[in-house]
């Protein structure tokens, strides 16, 4: 495994997984293994990269299975943001799915992190030209790869993703809804395929934030999945239109509102 502390739309397309729920099973099963985690002190943030092949993650028998999504001994790279902690509570994880090559953490929502105590992980290479299934794939891989090097809690992890990369990120949500139990979809976001859901009633448990701006041209789309999730029993559904905001990241106060309601119900 490498560390390297001193780093700074089109549409997705098909997204069925290889041998359908068999994989995505075994891809659970993968995360559920115990991992020997990387002594890191919490109290100490700042960004780093994780660099890792899908042999080094899942040895090769594991890797072999998704040999024609990534090659297995290909590197990965996801870029890391550890938030400052001077307490002794476990962090949770936000997984970020970018729509360009580079899964840098936006400057304005470190602040964000530390004050919600969760550490940020995106993959590299991963933006909205790489196939979709790759995608996925390397978004579930962030957790099994920061397993290795951090210890995090397993009931707040949450999926996001700006433009293109929210909509994976609902493929993510409904995928994996016992791994996601929050989302949020910035700027892009597609109602779920029933016959690619496993647990729609495990779902319909989580919360989401619907983040657009008042002048986003995906402003009218993200509304109409908002309902279609409200329609169907999603009922923590949370919808903001930020004004004056067109198809852009959310500022920090934004983002700490979407995370707060994910995390902080009452």
């Amino acid at each position: 495994m490498g560390i390297d502390r001193n780093v700074q739309t089109r549409h997705p397309g098909n997204y069925s997984l290889p041998r359908g729920a068999g994989l995505i099973l075994l891809l659970w099963c993968f995360l559920l293994l115990p991992e020997s985690a990387f002594s890191s002190d919490p109290s100490i943030g700042g960004d780093l990269q994780i660099k890792l092949t899908m042999n080094e993650l899942l040895g090769e028998q594991g890797a072999a299975l998704y040999a024609q999504i990534l090659p297995p001994e290909q590197p990965i790279s996801w870029e890391v943001y550890l938030p400052v902690n001077s307490t002794s509570e476990i962090p949770g994880v936000l997984v970020y799915v970018s729509p360009q090559d580079s899964g840098q953490i936006d400057a304005r929502w470190r602040s964000v992190m530390d004050q919600q105590n969760l550490i940020y992980i995106a993959a590299n290479d991963s933006g909205n030209r790489i196939p979709v299934n790759r995608r996925m794939v390397l978004a579930i891989m962030a957790l099994k790869a920061l397993r290795q090097l951090y210890e995090f809690a397993n009931d707040r992890i949450s999926i996001s993703g700006f433009s293109g990369g929210g909509k994976v990120a609902s493929f993510l949500a409904s995928h994996y809804p016992e791994i996601f139990t929050g989302a949020i979809y910035i700027c892009g976001v597609e109602f779920w395929k029933k016959d690619k859901t496993p647990n729609v009633e495990r779902l319909l448990q989580n919360r989401f934030v619907f983040l657009s701006g008042s002048r986003d041209f995906n402003r009218a789309e993200t509304s109409v999945v908002y309902r279609r999730y409200l329609k169907a029993g999603a009922h923590h559904s949370k919808l903001m239109v930020i004004p004056g905001m067109s198809h852009e990241h959310p500022d920090a106060q934004s983002l700490s509102e979407a995370l707060v309601f994910l995390y902080n119900p009452g």
